[in-house]
Protein backbone atom coordinates (compact mmCIF):
# COMPACT_ATOMS: atom_id res chain seq x y z
CA UNK A 1 0.00 0.00 0.00
CA UNK A 2 1.34 3.43 -0.94
CA UNK A 3 1.52 6.34 1.49
CA UNK A 4 -1.31 8.28 -0.24
CA UNK A 5 -3.54 5.19 -0.04
CA UNK A 6 -2.81 4.90 3.68
CA UNK A 7 -3.72 8.56 4.20
CA UNK A 8 -7.00 8.13 2.34
CA UNK A 9 -7.93 5.18 4.57
CA UNK A 10 -6.89 7.02 7.75
CA UNK A 11 -8.79 10.16 6.75
CA UNK A 12 -12.10 8.40 7.38
CA UNK A 13 -10.95 7.23 10.81
CA UNK A 14 -9.67 10.69 11.76
CA UNK A 15 -13.10 12.32 11.30
CA UNK A 16 -15.09 9.71 13.27
CA UNK A 17 -16.93 11.14 16.30
CA UNK A 18 -15.19 8.66 18.61
CA UNK A 19 -11.80 9.92 17.39
CA UNK A 20 -11.41 13.66 16.60
CA UNK A 21 -14.49 14.47 14.52
CA UNK A 22 -17.60 16.33 15.59
CA UNK A 23 -20.72 17.06 13.58
CA UNK A 24 -21.08 20.73 12.66
CA UNK A 25 -23.43 22.48 10.29
CA UNK A 26 -21.47 23.77 7.30
CA UNK A 27 -23.54 25.88 4.91
CA UNK A 28 -26.71 23.99 5.83
CA UNK A 29 -25.30 20.45 5.83
CA UNK A 30 -24.40 18.45 8.95
CA UNK A 31 -20.87 17.21 8.33
CA UNK A 32 -18.23 15.43 10.44
CA UNK A 33 -15.29 17.82 10.80
CA UNK A 34 -12.83 19.37 13.23
CA UNK A 35 -13.20 23.03 14.23
CA UNK A 36 -10.19 24.76 15.80
CA UNK A 37 -9.91 28.17 17.42
CA UNK A 38 -6.58 29.83 18.13
CA UNK A 39 -5.30 28.91 21.57
CA UNK A 40 -4.45 31.44 24.27
CA UNK A 41 -0.77 30.71 23.60
CA UNK A 42 -1.16 31.46 19.87
CA UNK A 43 -2.95 34.73 20.66
CA UNK A 44 -0.23 35.65 23.15
CA UNK A 45 2.46 34.95 20.55
CA UNK A 46 0.83 37.38 18.13
CA UNK A 47 -1.29 35.07 16.03
CA UNK A 48 -4.45 36.98 16.78
CA UNK A 49 -7.31 38.38 14.80
CA UNK A 50 -6.01 40.84 12.24
CA UNK A 51 -9.20 42.69 11.44
CA UNK A 52 -9.60 46.41 11.13
CA UNK A 53 -8.41 48.78 13.84
CA UNK A 54 -11.07 49.04 16.54
CA UNK A 55 -13.02 45.99 15.40
CA UNK A 56 -12.59 42.73 17.24
CA UNK A 57 -13.35 39.34 15.83
CA UNK A 58 -12.67 35.67 15.88
CA UNK A 59 -10.91 33.22 13.63
CA UNK A 60 -11.60 29.49 13.31
CA UNK A 61 -10.17 26.78 11.11
CA UNK A 62 -12.46 23.99 9.88
CA UNK A 63 -10.87 20.72 8.74
CA UNK A 64 -13.23 18.61 6.63
CA UNK A 65 -13.04 15.94 3.93
CA UNK A 66 -13.43 17.63 0.56
CA UNK A 67 -15.86 14.85 -0.45
CA UNK A 68 -18.24 16.09 2.27
CA UNK A 69 -18.40 19.62 0.84
CA UNK A 70 -20.85 20.67 -1.85
CA UNK A 71 -18.18 23.03 -3.20
CA UNK A 72 -14.67 24.05 -2.20
CA UNK A 73 -14.89 27.49 -0.57
CA UNK A 74 -12.90 30.38 -1.98
CA UNK A 75 -11.43 33.49 -0.38
CA UNK A 76 -14.03 36.16 0.43
CA UNK A 77 -16.98 33.77 0.18
CA UNK A 78 -19.68 33.87 2.87
CA UNK A 79 -19.64 30.65 4.89
CA UNK A 80 -22.16 29.59 7.55
CA UNK A 81 -20.68 27.62 10.46
CA UNK A 82 -23.27 26.36 12.95
CA UNK A 83 -25.60 29.23 12.08
CA UNK A 84 -22.92 31.94 12.34
CA UNK A 85 -22.12 33.99 9.26
CA UNK A 86 -18.38 34.12 8.58
CA UNK A 87 -16.04 34.91 5.69
CA UNK A 88 -13.48 32.59 4.12
CA UNK A 89 -9.90 33.85 4.50
CA UNK A 90 -8.37 30.86 2.73
CA UNK A 91 -9.01 27.23 1.91
CA UNK A 92 -6.23 24.69 1.42
CA UNK A 93 -7.05 21.29 -0.06
CA UNK A 94 -4.40 18.77 0.90
CA UNK A 95 -4.89 15.10 0.00
CA UNK A 96 -8.67 15.33 0.23
CA UNK A 97 -8.84 17.37 3.43
CA UNK A 98 -9.88 21.02 3.20
CA UNK A 99 -8.57 23.37 5.89
CA UNK A 100 -10.85 26.40 5.77
CA UNK A 101 -9.80 29.52 7.68
CA UNK A 102 -12.82 31.65 8.58
CA UNK A 103 -13.17 34.99 10.30
CA UNK A 104 -16.03 36.93 11.80
CA UNK A 105 -16.07 40.57 12.81
CA UNK A 106 -17.66 41.03 16.22
CA UNK A 107 -19.45 44.29 16.81
CA UNK A 108 -18.79 45.37 13.27
CA UNK A 109 -22.05 44.33 11.66
CA UNK A 110 -21.58 40.66 10.87
CA UNK A 111 -25.04 40.57 9.33
CA UNK A 112 -23.76 42.92 6.63
CA UNK A 113 -22.04 39.96 4.91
Amino acid sequence: MKFKDTLAADRDVFFRPDEFGETHNLNGADVPCIVQSPTARERFLGQKYSGYEGISGKVVVVHVKTDDLEEIPREGQVFILDGETMLVDECVDDLGIASITLHQNVGGGVDAY
